[in-house]
């Protein structure tokens, strides 16, 4: 009997340190898949940002890719947002660069009933319900199609018609993928960018860009837009009065 309780002892002893062999090798596995953050250098990438992604640089403060479903669907809508950003922050440029106007002035039509004009070709009367409607049709039904594709890779980069230049069959496509993701992060920024200037100047982005390079030490964020910077000018925005003044015209005021 006391051998076997010996025995017993011994094997006992051999399945906890099994558990303890099992344990330490979980966290050396983690401590190995444990990777430095590329954007902030010295700190640790989350766990579920393993690198594999184009453009995953470590970057989720708020832990909003945490569940795998989500980081699937913000993935998506990060390369949605940053084609139609890279697309608008273009066109926004090209239409003042081409002596049409400005991005915010180009549209006006839609709101007063005029003829809508493209690249100065007069396209006819045109209201805004009508544009709605047809794009509606025209984008719903695209988003449609895309939409119903299940593989998610498909839904982000379809190839086909939507690839003439046949990019995706490339040796440096991976390359690529994250070459998108970084401009059109920059875009999302340059066009948010665009918004706000011409909220406060009321000028067109490269208007604002060749005043800036005329004069730069009088011209820039801190002598134009009193309400990022309210203090610069050494004004102390106490009144009501000085707010209204500052706000753009928009702005129902305060």
């Amino acid at each position: 009997m006391q051998a076997l309780k010996s025995t017993n002892s011994f094997v006992g002893s051999k399945v906890v340190s099994g558990r303890r062999a099992t344990r330490a090798q979980g966290r050396s596995q983690v401590a190995a898949q444990a990777r430095d953050a590329p954007w902030a250098p010295g700190s640790q990438a989350p766990e579920w940002l393993d690198g594999s992604l184009p453009g995953d640089f470590g970057f989720d403060p708020l832990g909003l890719g945490k569940d795998p479903a989500s980081l699937a669907r913000f993935r998506e809508a990060e390369i949605m947002h940053c084609r139609w950003c890279m697309w608008g922050f273009t066109g926004s440029i090209a239409v003042e660069a081409l002596g049409q106007g400005t991005w915010f002035d180009a549209p006006k039509w839609a709101l007063t009933g005029e003829h809508a004009t493209y690249f100065g070709v007069d396209l006819g009367p045109t209201t805004l319900v009508n544009t709605i409607a047809v794009q509606a049709v025209l984008m719903g039904g695209a988003e449609l199609m895309r939409g119903g594709q299940e593989d998610a890779d498909k839904r982000i980069y379809p190839g086909g018609i939507f690839d003439p230049l046949g990019w995706s069959k490339g040796a440096d496509f991976e390359a690529l993928k994250v070459k998108e993701v970084k401009n059109g992060r920059l875009a999302m920024l340059a066009m948010f960018g665009t918004f706000m200037q011409t909220a406060v100047t009321g000028k067109g982005p490269l208007e604002n860009w060749g005043d800036h390079v005329a004069d730069p030490w009088n011209v820039n964020v801190t002598t134009t837009s009193t309400i990022a910077v309210p203090y610069a000018q050494g004004n102390y925005p106490l009144e009501l009065d000085f707010w209204n003044a500052a706000l753009p015209p928009w702005y129902p005021g305060v």
